[in-house]
């Protein structure tokens, strides 16, 4: 599930556009559920794989709109079934109405085309529509690309000779003695811009196996965190409370801060570092966090799949998208609506 702002859509092909936007790449094969607000604001958004639509996955959708405060929805499916793309939003119609949630715009997209589905023999349109659309024009004048896939959310590899060379830095790092304020010295210098490569990205991979680092890292990318704070959790001279206090600064809506400079800063250095070292679990958790945070749910849960089963962190990230609950910020703000 996806935060996101107001929607400024005239057409069905700006309110295609949007979506897809929104949801960070062009869905395939899925359903993807909009919460209009009586305002007129876009709130949750919601994507669930045709194979996955149940009624009891329908109800759960519903629940999340109207406690996102919704009153009308969008359903668009992505497929090439017609006749299910016409039962799917059947199924979501009936389970959004019975939490009082009309449907505003339903619309069935495949490869080519698309089709307004509350219209009667509605004519098919050509996704042209939708990539010259108004809104897509602001996407494109912004950097954003409407045709992103779903893999593109994720750090791409870094060249072979590249994972290579950290591979060999992860690998005597690993033969050291434990040195965390050099680790956390290294991180902060990565930051900064002022070290890179495969063997600096190598080596913080190997640093971060030691949870210690791996919670001072996380620190240093919340807000209001001191530096001061940062080393003593490295260092084991703090007993917890530091860190539990930044897991409520992104989780809990009474304490909850928006990711800033820092935290966008770490999820780039992470993505090198994963690019490099693309077993490394405790990179990728903290990615999968960061991505969470800034509201990219499926990018998260992406991510969670290459941090494999059994890492901790890993694994509390892995129930709250489970459960379908956002960030601390994103229900704080909802709250104040």
């Amino acid at each position: 599930m996806f935060p996101t702002s107001e929607l400024r859509a005239k057409s069905l092909a700006d309110v295609l556009a949007a979506i897809a936007l929104t949801v960070g790449f062009r869905p395939v094969n899925s359903v993807v559920v909009g919460a209009l607000r009586p305002s007129g604001s876009l709130g949750m958004v919601a994507s669930l794989d045709l194979d996955s639509v149940t009624p009891e996955s329908a109800d759960l959708i519903a629940v999340h709109a109207a406690n996102d405060r919704a009153d009308r929805a969008l359903v668009i499916v992505y497929g090439e079934d017609q006749t299910l793309a016409a039962d799917v939003v059947g199924a979501i119609t009936c389970a959004l109405h019975g939490q009082a949630v009309d449907v505003a715009q339903a619309a069935h997209v495949d490869q080519t085309t698309y089709r307004d589905l509350l219209v009667d023999d509605a004519p098919a349109r050509p996704l042209a529509d939708i990539e010259t659309s108004a809104v897509a024009a602001h996407a494109v004048a912004m950097g954003r690309n409407l045709n992103a896939t779903r893999a593109d959310l994720l750090p791409r590899p870094a060249a072979r000779a590249a994972r290579a060379e950290a591979s060999n830095a992860y690998a005597d790092q690993a033969t050291e003695a434990d040195q965390t304020a050099h680790a956390v010295a290294t991180w902060r210098l990565i930051l900064a811009g002022m070290l890179d490569g495969p063997a600096i990205y190598g080596e913080m991979a190997a640093r971060l196996t030691n949870t210690r680092v791996r919670d001072a890292v996380l620190l240093s990318m919340v807000p209001e965190v001191t530096p001061e704070v940062v080393n003593a959790t490295a260092e084991g001279r703090e007993d917890g409370a530091a860190v539990a206090r930044a897991i409520a600064a992104i989780v809990d809506p009474d304490r909850a801060h928006e990711p800033g400079h820092a935290a966008h800063d770490g999820a780039d250095a992470l993505a090198q570092i994963v690019a490099h070292v693309p077993d490394s679990a405790p990179a990728w958790s903290l990615w999968a966090l960061l991505a969470w945070w800034t509201g990219n749910g499926l990018a998260a849960q992406d991510a969670l799949d290459h941090a494999g089963q059994g890492y901790r962190l890993a694994e509390l990230l892995r129930q709250a998208l489970a459960q379908g609950i956002p960030p601390g910020w994103v229900r704080k703000h909802r709250a104040a609506l």
